[in-house]
């Protein structure tokens, strides 16, 4: 039972002064759509729950779209476009959220579950992962129907129920559904990168991320077997010795720095904002690579997008104080750099290690690191024309997304998975998602709004797409070509 002595217990206050859009962000937060590893503690009548309240804050959207249930508890909405000829996109968001951790109860100002509108901001868990951009999307589709509004190009609205979990309930049976149906996509938009604020070191101005890439994600579990017996005579050597050396030695010998192809063309784009030494040293990388390489490993922003980075995030051992176990075991989460593999990775652990008494072995599903999206295409510009409509003068530049989302199911439908999250981060509110006190500013979650009702004219309208490729050309806009 969660107790939460130091938020808000009452009701949700009265909301009326706000926009219905707030308020059915509000509402939605109520909803303990919480996803596990463990299917019996998923409460699956709550996103039944929240599939309801979805139709009764969205009716035009339910009359006029075709609404499928995937799995029983995801939701694809299609929106038929007048123009069969042009290749559908894809809007990908997720219903469920992270559990609130125990650890962290008394930390919460405001109850994770009452959805608070207070000082500005909307609380609770999902307000920035991921439900915000579920009601932005609808609202925003809502009120284009409202405006009698209709798209050229199919839109497919696409809401898993496990993403926080791996989405292979969820969006993996999404994807299996409409490779049935044959649909080939022109493009994905999921969650992602983010404009972010005093994230790149050396840079003060807003930039907008859209991650073009992703990293793989593999767990390894690492396991030392024992003899047991009574913890007043133990042995030289515990398996929990053994186990606490193995993840030493992995945190002291991480994976080497790579610049990637990604990482290259944003450093490239960034270049000139960050200043002439730096532009310099970009223009001659080869003679530079070291030193570009150790600056960006000093920060943890940057670090991440260099080098395949290893977390140890779950450790068992032992039952009773006065009883040597005999089994420790640790679970490694491990974020792959586009150029390694499973292989490698599982390689490069062991010889670290160096010790045959730890067992190695995959936990779960290995996901691959993704293709590099290309973004000398009309569908670029057109997100990227969105984004400044959305937040302007902020510049935009594509980049490596170092997380997981659910378009990793969606790859065999399009080649173009572009993943951004409307929403603005700096070093302070980022430690908000997945914590204590998640909270998604009124200002920010509007923004959200006139985001996806913008990309859905400028990437579903032939007039407006055209205009966009031929605004660029004019311009000399700069596209990169993927691997």
């Amino acid at each position: 039972m969660l107790n939460f002595t130091n938020a808000s217990a009452g009701e949700v206050p009265d909301t009326t002064s706000l926009t219905p859009a707030v308020q059915k962000l509000s509402r939605a937060v109520t909803f303990e759509t919480v996803s596990t590893v463990n299917k019996d503690d998923f409460r699956y009548e709550e996103f039944l729950k929240l599939h309801d309240y979805l139709e009764q804050a969205f009716p035009l959207l339910h009359d006029r779209l075709q609404k499928t249930v995937i799995n029983e508890y995801s939701l694809l909405f299609t929106w038929q476009g007048n123009n069969p000829d042009l290749k559908p996109i894809l809007l990908s968001a997720h219903l469920d959220v992270v559990p609130v951790e125990k650890a962290s109860e008394d930390d919460w100002k405001e109850h994770p579950y009452k959805g608070i509108i207070k000082e500005g901001y909307v609380w609770g868990r999902g307000t920035m992962d991921d439900k915000y951009r579920v009601i932005a999307m609808m609202e925003a589709v809502e009120q284009q129907l409202e405006q009698g509004y209709a798209p050229d190009r199919t839109i497919y609205l696409a809401f898993g129920h496990d993403e926080e979990v791996g989405g292979y309930a969820g969006a993996g049976k999404i994807n299996e559904y409409l490779e049935e149906q044959g649909v080939q996509l022109e493009a994905i938009f999921d969650e992602g990168l983010a404009v972010a604020e005093d994230v790149v070191p050396g840079l003060k101005d807003p930039v907008a991320l859209i991650g073009t890439a992703a990293k793989g994600n593999i767990n390894l579990k690492l396991t030392v077997q024992g003899v047991g017996g009574h913890s007043s005579a133990p042995p030289k050597e515990t398996p929990i010795y053994v186990l606490s050396r193995a993840l030493t030695r992995l945190h002291n010998k991480p994976f080497k720095p790579r610049m990637i192809p990604t990482t290259k063309e944003t450093l490239n784009t960034l270049a000139g904002e960050l200043g002439g030494k730096y532009k310099f040293a970009m223009r001659h990388y080869g003679l530079f690579k070291g030193k570009v390489l150790k600056m960006l490993a000093k920060d943890q922003a940057t670090n991440a997008l260099i080098r395949t980075i290893m977390s140890p995030t779950v450790m068992e051992a032992g039952e009773k104080y006065n009883v040597l176990p005999r089994e420790a075991s640790a679970i490694v989460n491990i974020r792959i750099l586009n150029g390694e593999d499973r292989e490698s990775v599982i390689a490069h652990v062991r010889k670290v290690v160096r010790d045959e008494r730890v067992n190695v072995e995959v936990h779960g599903v290995y996901t691959p690191p993704s293709q590099i999206t290309e973004t000398n295409t009309a569908v670029y510009k057109a997100l990227k024309a969105s984004i400044h409509e959305t937040y302007p003068g902020v510049m935009v530049v594509p980049a490596l997304f170092p997380g997981s989302s659910d378009a990793k199911h969606y790859t065999n439908l399009t080649d173009n998975i572009f993943r951004f999250a409307p929403q603005v981060v700096n070093r302070e509110n980022a430690k908000l998602v997945h914590n204590a006190n998640e909270r998604m500013s009124v200002e920010g979650f509007h923004q959200a709004i006139t985001f996806y009702d913008s990309l859905i004219r400028n990437t579903c309208g032939l007039v407006e797409t055209d205009a966009l490729v031929q605004q660029e050309e004019e311009e000399g806009g700069l596209g990169v070509t993927g691997e």
